[in-house]
């Protein structure tokens, strides 16, 4: 997909590769990305929401497009996996992260979506399941707290494991970039550990 111009789906939550994420889509310009996608047989990149950056990402009335991007230039291409209705009459889907995509020029269309050029970006080693097995409990309590149980399943691998810790645990969202951006899974897994034990030193410390 080098080249091609992909949507960019900004979130506060990442994907990553090989984890699922179900949304709710109601801003127009959003429906109208999954109904192109879903007619193409495409998908769009989730990028990571700078802190802050919120108001940055919507256009106003009277407001023209944005010239900085109020994402991180390293996001996940995202499939959509599952569609519906809500019964509040709102479109549900569920995305499916593949592989991490480079972004550049990047720029907002008039009704507000982000477009931009991909480039795949490799990912190299093993996240052992075995060094990951102390934290399925974790991830398992994240998942019913994040309504997300149904994703998850026996069969997850090691990758799948660290992944889903990164999306779900509440670590600072520019920790979480990068360990995004971290091409080797055994660095990642190594910054994930980092990040767990001052998450653990920090409620120690507040008292929680």
């Amino acid at each position: 997909m080098s080249g091609d111009l992909i949507p960019v789906f900004p979130l506060n939550t990442p994907l990553l590769p090989g984890c699922k994420m179900p949304l709710q889509i109601f801003e127009q310009r959003y429906l109208d990305m999954v109904s192109s996608c879903m007619k193409a047989g495409t998908g769009f990149v989730v990028a990571l929401l700078e802190p802050g950056s919120e108001t940055r990402e919507v256009i106003r009335p009277g407001e023209t497009a944005q010239s900085t991007p109020p994402f991180y230039p390293l996001g996940t291409q995202a499939q959509i996996v599952d569609f519906g209705q809500r019964e509040n009459g709102l479109l549900a889907i569920t995305i499916e992260g593949s592989q991490r995509q480079d972004l550049s020029g990047i720029h907002q269309q008039a009704d507000g979506l982000w477009l931009a050029q991909g480039e795949p970006r490799p990912e190299s080693g093993q996240a052992g399941r075995a060094e990951l097995e102390e934290l399925t409990d974790l991830l398992d309590e994240l998942m019913i707290v994040n309504g997300l149980s149904e994703y998850f399943g026996d069969e997850l691998t090691g990758e799948q494991v660290m992944n889903y810790l990164i999306m779900l645990l509440p670590i600072p969202v520019p920790t979480k970039q990068q360990l995004i951006q971290c091409d080797d899974h055994q660095q990642r897994w190594t910054g994930l550990r980092r990040a767990l034990t001052e998450l653990v030193q920090s409620q120690s410390g507040s008292g929680h």
